[in-house]
Order: structure tokens, then sequence, then C-alpha cells
């Protein structure tokens, strides 16, 4: 894969987690010039640019660098502000989900519901007058987290925190599709009870399913990949359901089916619109491809999505509607992600190293 343009931005002012991201990258990339990394960025070429500054400080730095494909990882000591989030978008992406800017951001999940050090857990009441100063703290930051109050109705509940977890997810998730297609919440368990989310946050639909698959791998979970067999069985349904869309293509399949079958494989959450860059190998015709989407809407297997990007209602975005898809082609949805302990990780490597020595004694 050619990665000359991608540039990759750290920012850490933490000065001990500085020290350690540098042991990090040169046992990891020893190929790396650190004094170029951090050195002046008119003079790096390593395409690492390495900043021990405060955000804002840093992202006006950045301003000054020419970046192609850009990923930016956002690693707070506690959470990254929408305001920042806001600020670095939409910089970057200058049009409906464009193309060349990743996030990557670190969800501290648990901490708002266990508390860690100065940080109390949030309330389970919406009723201001019931927190205490810590807890009014709390929901203060996690406003700034969410750049919003809306969040509160659907986190300050006496729900299970399991649930309670969720939602703050969920909302977070739901706050990063104003500027992104696809946004996938990878979900990690270093210790008991505790839970992070390393979330990705794209617009490029094979870099996200890429991802998501190598996370499956390294943590257990299962691939979702419908192969072959379950292409043709639900191809064999959809013929059947629709046999107008197969007049005189004998034995080609309609776009309306290729559109269909890539978004159910390939796009995170089923999302899609008219401007997918995938849906451009499948057909060059971008008002055959909107005409073929609206097909797909009106035979219910797309619901539309509300107006949640920052350009409004310029482009139609559509959910696939699993019901349906379940109901007339007996494809389910992907499994949800569960998070694996660091003991149970270590457990899953060695077994997989294991698995390879019997494969290879196999073969001598």
């Amino acid at each position: 894969m050619d990665t000359s343009n991608l540039k990759i931005d750290l920012i850490e002012q933490d000065p001990t987690c500085y020290g350690l991201l540098k042991k990090v990258i040169t046992r990891r990339w020893s190929n790396i010039s650190l004094a170029e990394a951090e050195g002046p960025i008119r003079h790096n070429t390593s395409n690492i640019f390495l900043l021990n500054k405060g955000l804002d400080e840093s992202i006006a730095s950045l301003e000054r660098i020419e970046l192609g494909n850009a990923i930016y990882y956002f690693d707070p000591l506690r959470n990254v502000e929408w305001e920042t989030i806001e600020d670095v978008a939409c910089k970057r992406i200058q049009s409906f989900c464009e193309t060349g800017t990743e996030f990557l951001i670190f969800l501290f999940t648990s901490d708002w519901f266990l508390g860690r050090d100065a940080l109390a857990p949030l309330p389970e009441t919406i009723d201001e007058t019931k927190w205490d100063k810590s807890q009014q703290a709390t929901v203060l930051e996690a406003d700034r987290l969410f750049g919003s109050k809306v969040w509160r109705k659907y986190v300050l509940t006496s729900d299970t925190m399991e649930n309670r977890q969720k939602q703050l997810v969920t909302f977070y998730r739901f706050r990063l599709h104003r500027w992104f297609r696809y946004v996938l919440p990878l979900p990690f368990r270093p210790k008991e009870k505790q839970l992070f989310h390393l979330i990705l946050s794209s617009n490029y639909e094979a870099g996200v399913k890429v991802t998501k698959d190598f996370y499956d791998t390294m943590t257990g979970n299962p691939l979702y990949l419908p192969g072959i067999a379950p292409s043709q069985k639900a191809y064999s349904c959809f013929q059947k359901n629709h046999p107008e869309l197969i007049i005189n293509l004998g034995r080609k399949r309609p776009v309306e089916w290729k559109i269909l079958w890539r978004t159910i494989k390939y796009h995170e959450e089923g999302i899609c619109d008219y401007g997918c860059r995938d849906f451009q190998d499948i057909e060059q015709d971008t008002q055959l491809v909107k005409t073929a989407i609206e097909w797909l809407y009106e035979k219910d297997y797309l619901k539309e999505l509300p107006e949640l990007s920052a350009w409004g209602g310029q482009i139609k975005q559509y959910r696939l509607n699993w019901r349906t898809v379940k109901k007339s082609l007996n494809i389910d949805p992907p499994a949800e992600l569960k998070p694996v302990t660091s003991e149970e990780f270590v457990k899953i490597q060695w077994r997989k190293v294991l698995e390879a020595f019997e494969a290879r004694r196999g073969v001598e």
C-alpha cells in the first residue's frame, strides 16, 4: 500500500507520556528520525510530526503543514472537548464526507461512571437539584465532551452501568457523524469493570472495513464475512423478489443489488449515500447510483437518516433496514463487538501461535 502521502501528527502535552510515546516510536519504527519529527515543521520530511505542546497551540502549528491524507489521534488525559473536534474537522473537511482525514479518539468510557482521580461518577438522575458539586463538575465536563446538553437525558438515568455506557458511546458516535460517514467504536477492557473505546471516524469505507477486520482478528471477535455462498443464496432471493430488475441482464447483476451487497458487506452501520467512494467502482454514473439507492429505499432495504452532517440535507444519507434484509435475504447484521481483557488477549494470541505451529507441523 502506498502511504507516501500519509502524514501523522502526534500531539502529547504531558512530559511523561510524551517520553513514552517517543520510546514506542523508536522501538517500533527505528527508521524514523525523532530529531526531525519533533524539529522545525518546515524542515520535516518524515511525515511524522511530534508536538509536545497544548492542543490549541499544536493545531495552530499544524496549519502551516501542507497535509495530504492525515490521521488525527486524540489521546487525552481525560477527554477531548467537542470544540476542538469541530475546529480541526471544519479546517480539514471542506465538502460533504470528503476523504483524506481520519480521527482516532480515545474515550475513557467507564471513567465517566466509576470516576477517576478528581473526576466524580456521573449522577444517575437528570434532576440538577440532586447533584453534589463534584457531580456538577463532571456533568459540565461531559457537556464539553459532547458540545451540547442533549446527551444528559440519555445517560443520566438509573439504568445499569452497562446500558448507560452504551448510551454514552452511541450519542458520541451520533455527534461524530456530523463530519464523518463512518464512526467505529472499538472497545477494550484492560481490567475488570474498566472499559474504553478507540473510536475511528472516517469517510472511506475500505479503511474502516480493514481496521475492523484487524480488530476482530486480534481480539477473537467473529469476522463479518458474508462470503460467496451467502451472497449467491441472498442473490437468488433478490432475483425471486425483484424479477423486473433481471430482464435482459444475462449473467450481469443489477446495480441495485451490487450497491445493496456492497453496503451489507463493507459499510459500517450499513450507512450509504450516492457519494460513497466504493460505489464508483460499481457504476461511475452518479445519477444511476442515486436512482438505485432511491429504489432500495422505496423497497424498504434502506431507511433515510436524519440530517446529521455539517452540510445539512445536501446529500441524503441512508442506513440498512436490517429487518427487511433479514426477512428478504436471510442475512443477519454484524455481531456486537465484545471487548477482551488483557489476559484474554494474551490467550488469544498464544492460541494463534499454537494453531500456526500445528499447521506448519501438518505441512511438514
